[in-house]
């Protein structure tokens, strides 16, 4: 990896500002489906004055219902994977490309703690979907710390994700 590649500014702001700037620019927009960042990310995004021009919206759901019902994952994804896998979290992020009709959608899914874990899934473990007209993918982390920590690295990761899809 080179350098130029974790660089995102060096005097214009935060992430979120790049991002805003890169999307007006591609004339790109974007929607969220959060679960376990809560809200987060779409925070993030919408602190940038402007942001109404790129920003279609988001949803933060928690339950296996809510995915569902509103983002259309299948129920046996959550049966043989789990909420917390890389299967839900690519079907979240298709469910609300779809609901949105945003150039790009990105969900989270995971597990920040304290409880919740298991020896399979341990605190830490996140799924990122990405999804766009042509297809869908997911990123797994493993972060440490706190639950917030967790939530923040999680962020951080879509921020720079989103950075890199626009800049390719």
């Amino acid at each position: 990896m080179f350098l130029k590649d974790s660089i995102f500014d060096f005097d214009k702001g935060a992430i979120e500002s790049v991002i805003g700037r890169l999307l007006v620019e591609n004339k790109k927009t974007i929607s969220f489906a959060e679960s376990c960042s809560g809200g987060m990310i779409s925070a993030a995004v919408t602190n940038v004055s402007g942001s109404s021009s790129y920003f279609k919206g988001s949803v933060v759901v928690y339950s296996n219902y809510l995915k569902i019902k509103l983002l259309s994952v299948k129920e046996e994804t959550l049966a043989d994977y789990g909420s917390v896998s890389s299967e839900t979290a690519k079907e979240m992020a298709e469910g609300i490309l779809r609901l949105s009709g945003s150039d790009y959608a990105f969900s989270t899914t995971g597990i920040a703690g304290p409880c919740g874990s298991t020896k399979e899934k341990p605190i830490g473990l996140v799924y990122v979907g990405f999804a766009d007209k042509n297809k869908a993918e997911s990123f797994k982390f493993n972060f440490s710390g706190t639950r917030l920590e967790v939530r923040k690295k999680t962020v951080d990761a879509v921020l720079d994700l989103l950075r890199r899809r626009l800049i390719a």
